[in-house]
This record gives structure tokens, C-alpha cells and sequence, in this order.
């Protein structure tokens, strides 16, 4: 039996494995760079939704009641990018932008976008008005598609933008038209040439400065992603069956993550095309209600937010009647899953697969992945990187690389990686180099075995539940308020979120401003995530450090033994 823990075996056998077939590997130059790519994988975001038709009258959408094959979706799909060129005039290139819940509409709509050779701009919807705008401006959008929620927050903004609108339940705005109007069936898209490298997609993420930047991806690095997961999973299985996604023969998957996240469009969304797997979309999250579908649809893999992950588990244990039997894979990512969960998941749950993965927006999700025994017993462990595929190093301040155990800047380099920062070349030269190495902004190490662990973030944000919130972002929107003369945003541990945000606010009069207050001047301006927990207030100046910037590590750690989170 092959020992997966040393790195020269996993790499053995994945050069072994990608001789021929769907995996099998070439190696072509990407931005002057050299990558292993699968020679024999689709090109085209648009060859690779032909999985559907394989699939044909097998179930691909589930939400609430309704119900819709992988053909059915893939001739929605096709009669919708028909409108976009015929109707709406978009061409390759243009952008088109849409914010929904999870419904059936979101995948057409992004498969409908991208097939075309159009980018694909899927934002945040949990984002408020003047979020959005900033969404559908600068990534330069011709058509907003978004349900009534959204369709409402963007009221009386950009007129010049043409709308879709969503299960709207009658509320259609003077230049929207309706979905379900305009979108019928067709057998094919239109035959427009794409290329591997064209761009797919603008993803925004928060980072440490201000507005979120938007990722551009293209096709190839988002189709190397899921067939990247796919190989891993048979990798995996070679020594554990746990250590890889289970693989039945009926497989069906619980969308509770929002698409809009890599987590829900790429392990979800996408990988669900390439195995046949069914998706039931949920409205909104209920650990219970979780239950409930697991239990109806003979759930068998579910994928979120460590936090939801742990909810179904304490769930269960309430609800001992309902049947989970079917559910084989338990699987979390966008965020660390803490050591004590998997633990208590071993000993609860020892016929559920524990898997987790590390990857980012600019990855495509592409990282560390570990599951089974192989996490059970590096339980700390962000996973190890697929080789040839994904190169992960660590490097210090002046980018040397380090060697095992020596903590550092994460750095990944594989043909996932996104092209750029959207119209922000300074960005992008910060993040992505020459060579095409991405500094990922989180801090960790290797061990000798080639196991990611990561330890701390050097960017000034917060992971709450999987959402990334930039910490200036929200101290920028504090210092709207005119009682604010210093504000402090940071996060401390969750046990539920990982993370929640706290605030440390100097004003100039106390009487003037409270918690309750500030947080009430913050709904409407910033979405709901991005909203501290907690606030302090104070007359005095927050404290600084020598530099004369604010002591934020400090007040970091003054609030954590305030809170008693100190274990």
C-alpha cells in the first residue's frame, strides 16, 4: 500500500495516473510562465457544460419544488445566451453581472454569460446599494440580472444598465424584463470562438485596502480546479477511501453556501457537472432544515463553512430520528476547521468522511486538500498540494524561500491562478510576480511530510462564516459618522464563525453616540456581515505604536482577555 505521507510517493503516482485519459498532463506557457495543464480536459467553460447533455434527463437542480435535469438546464442555458447576443447585443468581452439567492437562475445565468465568451461578474448578495453599484460599475457590466431583493437595493442607480429581473413577484423596475419572459429553450449556444486563456470571470474579494478587488479568471484556470479535486479524490482512495470525496453511484450535494463564493461555484456548482451530481439549492441556511433535505433527497456530500458543518453535527445529535444514513462526506472549507470539531466529529460521526480544503478566490479554490485519516491525524492540517499541478512554498519578508516547519507567507503557484486584478495593475504586481507564485496573505508552514498549516493572516482582514471582511473598509465607513475621531476594526475567535468583527471607537462626546447607535448608523451602508459585534467607545485617542499608527495587535489581544476568550 502506497504511504501518501511522503511527497515523493503522492508524486509518483500522480505521474503515473496522468499518462492518459482525462488527466492526463502537458505542460504549456501562460503568461510566460510554464504549467502542467490536462491536455485531454475541456478548453472552454462552454465544452465543459456538455457534461450536461452526457448526463441528459438525470437531475441536476433541486430547489424547493422544482426540479431540473442537466438537459433542461443546458437548453436554458443555451436560449438564454441566445437573447444576450440576439437581444441584448452583448459581445465577447463584455461584462454581465447578476445577484441572486441560490436559485436555478444563478447557474443559468453564468453559463449562459460565459459560453459566449462574456465575463461572468457574480457579486456578493449580501452587499447593499452603494456595494453593488461599485460591483456593477467597475466591472464595467452592460446587464444586471438579480432577483427583487437586489433589483431593490440598485433602485434608481445606473439607469443606463439594462435589468433581468429574478422572482420578482410582480416588482419589475421600468428597465428590467422579466426572466421567465424572455429566456425559453434551445437545443445550442451560439458558435462563437473562445480560447482557453480568454477571460471567464470577475470574482470581488475583500482584501486589506478598501474596495473589494476583482479577480479575473479565465476559462483554463477555472476548469483545472474541479478536475484537479476529481484526480485527488481518486489519489486519495488509492490508501483511504475517507481521504478523497466518496464516489456512490447516485451522488447529490446540498448548495447551503452562497454561489457567489468559489466554495459554491466551483466544488458545488462546477464539480457537480463533472460527476453527475445532483444539487439541491437551498434558500437560506437552517442547520435543521438541512436535516430535513439531507434526510428527503438522500444528501450524500455536503460542503460549507466549517460553521455550517459543525451546525448539522450539533443538529443531529438534537434530532436523533432523522435519517442521515445516506450522507458519506462532510466536507468544509473558507475558513480553518478547529482541531476540537474534527475530534468530536470521530467520535460522533465515525461513518461521515471529514475532508477540508484550503484555496482562495485567486486560486479558483485551488490549494491543500486532506481528508480521512490523513486529516484525523494532522487535524491542524490545511491539506497537501496536488503535485505537478499546485506549488506551494513559504517564503519571509524578503522572499526567501524557507524550509520545513519555518512559518512565512503562503505562496501558491499553479495554472489556477487567476490573470489579475481588474483594472488595478498595482494590485496585481503585489500579489502575483514574474514567475506566477500568488502571495496568498495567510502565514503558515510546511512540515516534512509537505502539510500546509496555517498559523495567522498577514492582510488586515477578517474571515467571519467564510466571508471576507477588509478591516479599512469598515473603519472607512465608521468615520462617516461626524461624532468618530479614530476607529479600530479587528477580529477575535468565534467558536461558531471562526472569526467576529469588534470595533474600538474613539468620539469626541459620549453622550452624542452609542453602540446601538453606531451599528444603526452602519445598516444600509455596508452589508450586514461587515457590521461589528462589538463596539467600544472612547473619549480618549486609541492607542498607537511607536510609527504612530494604531496599536491594533494590542487592542487585538486586550479584547480577546476582555472577552474572555483567552483558553
Amino acid at each position: 500500500m502506497p504511504d501518501l505521507n511522503k511527497p515523493e510517493v503522492r508524486e509518483e503516482l500522480v505521474r503515473e495516473m496522468t499518462k492518459e485519459g482525462l488527466f492526463q498532463l502537458e505542460e504549456v506557457e501562460i503568461r510566460n510562465n510554464k504549467y502542467f495543464v490536462y491536455a485531454n480536459a475541456p478548453k472552454t467553460l462552454k465544452e465543459y457544460f456538455e457534461f450536461g447533455l452526457v448526463h441528459g434527463e438525470w437531475e441536476f437542480l433541486v430547489y424547493e419544488e422544482e426540479r431540473y435535469t442537466f438537459d433542461k438546464v443546458y437548453k436554458l442555458a443555451a436560449g438564454m445566451s441566445q437573447k444576450l447576443v440576439n437581444n441584448y447585443g452583448v459581445k465577447k468581452g463584455d461584462s454581465i453581472a447578476f445577484s441572486m439567492r441560490n436559485y436555478p437562475e444563478w447557474i443559468i445565468s453564468y453559463m449562459a454569460v460565459t459560453s459566449i465568451g462574456a465575463i461572468a461578474v457574480p457579486l456578493n448578495s449580501w452587499w447593499k446599494r452603494d456595494e453593488l453599484k461599485y460591483g456593477i460599475t467597475h466591472s464595467e457590466s452592460k446587464i444586471f440580472i438579480g432577483d427583487k431583493e437586489r433589483l431593490k437595493e440598485i433602485e434608481g442607480l445606473i439607469p443606463e444598465v439594462s435589468r433581468i429581473a429574478v422572482r420578482t413577484e410582480g416588482f419589475l423596475p421600468d428597465n428590467a424584463r422579466a426572466f421567465e419572459e424572455i429566456i425559453q429553450p434551445e437545443d445550442n449556444f451560439p458558435d462563437i470562438a473562445i480560447d482557453p486563456e480568454d477571460d471567464a470571470s470577475i470574482m470581488y474579494t475583500s482584501g486589506s485596502t478598501g474596495y473589494p478587488k476583482g479577480v479575473l479568471s479565465s476559462h483554463r484556470s477555472i476548469i483545472m480546479a474541479p478536475v484537479t479535486w476529481i484526480m485527488l479524490g481518486m489519489l486519495a482512495s488509492k490508501v483511504d477511501p475517507g481521504a478523497g470525496p466518496s464516489m456512490p453511484d447516485n451522488p447529490s450535494t446540498l448548495a447551503a453556501v452562497p454561489l457567489f463564493h468559489v466554495t459554491g461555484s466551483h466544488s458545488i456548482f462546477l464539480m457537480s457537472l463533472l460527476i453527475k451530481r445532483k444539487i439541491v439549492l437551498m434558500y437560506k441556511w437552517d442547520a435543521v432544515t438541512a436535516l430535513d433535505i439531507i434526510e428527503k433527497e438522500e444528501i450524500t456530500m455536503f460542503n460549507g463553512v466549517p460553521t455550517m458543518t459543525h451546525e448539522i453535527l450539533e443538529a443531529s445529535k438534537l434530532y436523533p430520528e432523522k435519517d442521515l444514513s445516506s450522507l458519506k462526506d462532510l466536507g468544509a472549507g473558507g475558513a480553518a476547521r478547529p482541531p476540537e470539531q474534527l475530534q468530536q466529529h470521530k467520535k460522533e460521526f465515525p461513518d461521515k468522511n471529514a475532508l477540508i480544503g484550503y484555496g482562495l478566490t485567486e486560486t479558483n479554490a485551488g490549494g491543500t486538500n486532506a481528508g480521512g485519516q490523513f486529516l484525523l491525524n494532522k487535524p491542524s492540517t490545511a491539506g497537501f498540494p496536488m503535485p505537478l499541478i499546485t506549488k506551494i512554498r513559504i517564503v519571509d519578508e524578503e522572499n526567501n524561500v524557507l524550509n520545513a516547519q519555518k512559518e512565512g507567507e503562503i505562496e501558491i503557484k499553479t495554472a489556477s491562478n487567476f490573470t489579475c486584478y481588474w483594472k488595478n495593475q498595482e494590485a496585481t504586481d503585489e500579489a502575483l510576480n514574474q514567475e506566477g507564485w500568488f502571495k496568498s496573505g495567510d502565514i503558515g508552514y510546511l512540515d516534512d511530510e509537505g502539510f500546509l498549516f496555517i498559523k495567522d493572516r498577514k492582510k488586515d482582514i477578517v474571515i467571519r462564516g467564510g466571508e471576507n471582511i477588509a478591516c479599512l473598509e469598515v473603519e472607512a465607513v465608521i468615520h462617516e459618522n461626524t461624532y468618530i475621531k479614530e476607529a479600530s476594526v479587528f477580529g477575535v475567535p468565534d467558536d461558531r464563525l471562526g472569526e467576529k468583527l469588534v470595533a474600538r471607537v474613539s468620539v469626541e462626546d459620549l453622550s452624542k453616540v452609542n453602540e446601538l447607535d453606531l451599528q444603526t448608523f452602519l445598516q444600509g451602508k455596508i452589508a450586514s456581515f461587515k457590521i461589528p459585534e462589538i463596539i467600544w467607545l472612547q473619549k480618549e485617542p486609541l492607542p498607537k505604536i511607536a510609527t504612530g499608527k494604531t496599536a491594533k495587535k494590542e487592542m487585538r489581544e486586550e479584547a480577546i482577555v476582555a472577552l474572555g476568550l483567552v483558553k
